[in-house]
């Protein structure tokens, strides 16, 4: 899938294998998409390839789901709770960009560290397979990097031996990714505007979510965008997205101080704002760029995993007015949750070229490059 094939495995060909495993690109290492894609070349014949990477994609993206059903955390102790929480993070309304291919299992492991930054720690080969994911997440991209200092917190707050280890895994891994591959990337704005993130906030994580109507949400998103790139902000709409944020974190803030049963819905919504922001922060082309649901879907996937996720644990831990309102919205995203599933905001992310016509195409003719990804045109060259 695009840059999985025209920038990775074409290093991993046309490279030796130090090369290709250390290879940085977009502004840091990707230790995921450098070994599937290196491994794929080595033990599989080139029309093959594809099954391997996304095998090792799938492993990844089960890694969520799986914390959330061996969890030992009280607000998931019903088995009600634990199936809608699994569900709800396997129908993420903007799902399919980073589905079933290594690039972006980046996603998955930061999705992953919020996710272990929230429940109670484990014991056992479960709290090692945890650490190792706290490795490979910011060793695999700036996801990962931006949940430690969130560690380093937890680690003060709960003064406990594996907190501690958690937060030395994930802060080596992150010192290792920022002082040896970390690069600025030419094509990353690293703006802030804060018209543009509230902005963001109310399209791809209030009005996505809950909305099942496709056309007006794009519509919604495209007319804003438009307005922000000709310096008209939409004020009626920023005021309404700042009322709406207000609203999100006094409420987290009141269970935090008063319900301390609620203190992982506070970490879930933590993690997810945490990694939205800086997402927004250093989107290609800027924050204007994620306006549109369907568009760079990898930017805002986590945090509607773990907003969705903290929904759910409020409405179990929360007040009684929180948890009546919590479970109404919960119900809502598990719905439209489905039914973006069944008919995606990105369709083209599930079509491409036939991969077989193109390797027999290549294998007739080496100088042949293979096509891909369809709209835009990625071409993969093989020497």
């Amino acid at each position: 899938m695009a840059e999985e094939g025209s920038i990775f495995f074409e290093k991993a060909w046309n490279s030796s294998w130090s090369e290709a495993l250390f290879f940085s690109y977009g502004g840091y290492l990707n230790i995921v998409a450098n070994a599937s894609t290196l491994l794929a070349y080595h033990v599989m014949p080139l029309a093959d390839a594809p099954y391997l990477t996304m095998g090792i994609a799938l492993l990844f993206q089960l890694c969520a789901p799986w914390l959330i059903l061996t969890a030992k955390d009280t607000w998931l102790a019903s088995y009600q709770v634990r199936l809608i929480a699994v569900t709800l993070l396997l129908v993420v309304p903007e799902w399919a960009e980073v589905s079933l291919h290594s690039v972006h299992s980046q996603y998955h492991l930061a999705l992953c560290c919020g996710l272990i930054l929230a429940l109670d720690t484990e014991k056992g080969w479960r709290e090692y397979l945890r650490c190792a994911l706290l490795f490979f997440a910011p060793l695999s991209g700036p996801g990962g990097v931006v949940m430690a200092p969130l560690f380093i917190l937890r680690a003060i707050l709960d003064r406990t031996r594996v907190r501690m280890a958690e937060c030395l895994v994930i802060n080596v891994a992150s010192a290792i990714q920022m002082l040896l591959f970390f690069h600025k990337f030419q094509d990353r704005t690293y703006s802030v505007n804060c018209y543009d993130y509230v902005l963001v906030f109310l399209i791809r994580y209030v009005m996505t979510p809950l909305i099942g109507l496709k056309h007006t949400v794009i519509h919604i998103g495209h007319s804003l965008q438009t307005m922000e790139k000709g310096g008209n902000t939409p004020y009626p709409f920023v005021v309404v997205a700042v009322c709406l944020l207000g609203l999100c974190v006094v409420t987290l803030i009141y269970q935090m101080t008063f319900n301390k049963r609620s203190h992982e819905a506070v970490w879930l919504a933590f993690a997810g704002g945490t990694h939205a922001l800086v997402s927004m922060f250093g989107a290609l082309g800027g924050a204007i760029t994620v306006f549109l649901p369907g568009c760079a879907e990898r930017y805002v996937f986590v945090g509607q995993s773990l907003f969705s996720l903290s929904i759910v644990c409020l409405a179990v831990t929360g007040t009684p007015v929180v948890k009546k309102i919590c479970w109404h919205l919960a119900t809502i995203m598990l719905v439209m949750g489905i039914y973006h599933f069944i008919t995606p905001f990105n369709k083209n992310m599930l079509h491409g070229p036939s991969w077989w016509v193109e390797v027999a195409r290549w294998e007739k003719n080496h100088d042949t490059p293979l096509h891909i990804w369809p709209q835009p045109e990625w071409n993969m060259h093989l020497h």
